[in-house]
């Protein structure tokens, strides 16, 4: 049985709370696995995307996100970051509908139509000591239709340092348990920042159940809390915090999703003296 079979088949059996990402690897890891599958996905034949999407199509997506303002449906999508940021809350943020509906829609569109080219793919398992994961990754300068979306979450970090990507899980794709602690050193400053919030802005349509996986599965209490994927709904929680992405099971679907991290810069270690008496000689 296949690793992804045995995750959904958990799922499925487990007497869960269905109420309440991603986040593998630090960015390094990804950007070094991007360029090395950068050749392999130049050989692949065409561009298409995800799913046929007419120009017009994507004309018109392209300029309804364009034309946003950035703003959020409602305010409870940024105080949830704030209050996650602060250290005021402990709990999982979810919040549905969280994009104006208009501009869920036109987002939907353009990730179908991104070009294979775009999506990197993301694996790592036990052998390699890594976190047990698999998906397709996109970065912003890949998506740069895109690129609005990406300012409006950066927008809620209120000023604050963020790293964020696009994700693509197909069937058989999903994140082994974990709780995002790590650390970024970001290439326009060279410092080196921790993961203070995680933040996912979930993307995929269709009817999902927690048989079909793509589940975000909440672990940091004795009793797992699991989120089948809905449209349009945004997460926040504070890291560290155990959780997973099961493995997906619906072959004709994708689990589309924007997510990422809040960054604070990362605290000095106070240098350690000595109990000796200084030479003043």
């Amino acid at each position: 049985m296949t690793k992804a079979s045995m995750w959904a088949r958990a799922m499925a059996r487990a007497s869960l709370d269905t109420t309440q990402e991603d986040s593998p690897g630090d960015e390094k890891q990804y950007a070094q696995k991007r360029k090395t599958s950068e050749k392999a996905m130049q050989k692949r034949k065409g561009t298409k995307g995800t799913t046929q999407v007419s120009p017009d199509e994507v004309k018109r997506a392209a300029s309804e996100l364009a034309a946003w303002d950035g703003e959020m449906a409602h305010d409870d999508v940024q105080n949830a970051v704030r209050a996650c940021a602060s250290g005021t809350t402990s709990k999982m943020h979810v919040i549905p509908n969280a994009m104006p509906t208009a501009i869920a829609e036109a987002v939907h569109t353009l990730l179908k139509a991104l070009p294979e080219r775009a999506w990197c793919t993301s694996k790592g398992d036990d052998d390699d000591n890594t976190l047990v994961h698999s998906f397709a990754a996109c970065a912003r300068e890949d998506a740069p239709q895109l690129a609005p979306l990406f300012d409006a979450v950066e927008k809620l970090a209120g000023g604050a340092k963020c790293s964020l990507q696009l994700a693509r899980y197909s069937q058989g794709d999903g994140i082994a348990p974990h709780d995002d602690m790590a650390e970024v050193t970001l290439d326009e400053d060279g410092e080196t920042y921790e993961r203070r919030v995680a933040v996912v802005l979930h993307l995929a349509k269709g009817n999902w159940h927690v048989e079909d996986g793509g589940c975000l599965v909440d672990r940091a209490d004795s009793r797992p809390v699991v989120l089948p994927p809905a449209f349009n709904r945004f997460v926040a929680f504070t890291v560290p915090r155990l959780h997973e992405v099961t493995a997906v099971t619906k072959g004709h679907e994708k689990r589309f999703s924007l997510f990422g991290w809040v960054l604070r810069r990362r605290a000095r270690k106070k240098r350690k003296h000595g109990g000796g008496r200084r030479n003043r000689s």
